[in-house]
């Protein structure tokens, strides 16, 4: 039977070290981007459609940052894998940016299948064009 401390989920101290952990690899990956060849970060910058400064903006989010479209996009039964390449890309990036994940995840746990997309969200007028794809 699990201790009333398992059921309540991780404790401060490992909540702390995850977000220390996390805060160490952004910092990484922004140091790392700030001493790689420019003449490189131009070119991917440009094969990717995006600005470098765009690009380093985005080395400060974590590789989940986007998690959260992804549970969207499943949740009004849309393939990720079926959105093109260039439209999950901008997708990805508004969402990785976005101030409202707190707010999102909670409107997802609520209404996980709702086919009105929230106002607040970047992505809001690119998610109901595939929904609106994906009716016809």
């Amino acid at each position: 039977m699990p201790t009333e401390r398992a059921v309540q989920g991780p404790n401060i101290a490992q909540l702390f070290c995850e977000a220390w952990k996390n805060w160490q690899q952004r910092r990484a990956r922004l140091a790392q981007f700030d001493q790689s060849d420019a003449a490189e970060m131009e070119h991917l910058a440009h094969d990717l459609g995006t600005s470098v400064s765009e690009l380093r903006a985005l080395a400060r989010y974590d590789e989940n940052a986007a998690d959260l479209l992804q549970c969207r996009l499943r949740g009004l039964a849309i393939d990720p894998a079926t959105v093109e390449p260039a439209v999950m890309r901008d997708l990805q990036r508004c969402c990785s940016q976005c101030g409202a994940k707190t707010l999102c995840e909670h409107e997802l746990e609520d209404h996980s299948k709702a086919e009105d997309w929230p106002g607040y969200c970047p992505n809001e007028q690119t998610i109901e064009a595939l929904v609106a794809e994906r009716k016809r």
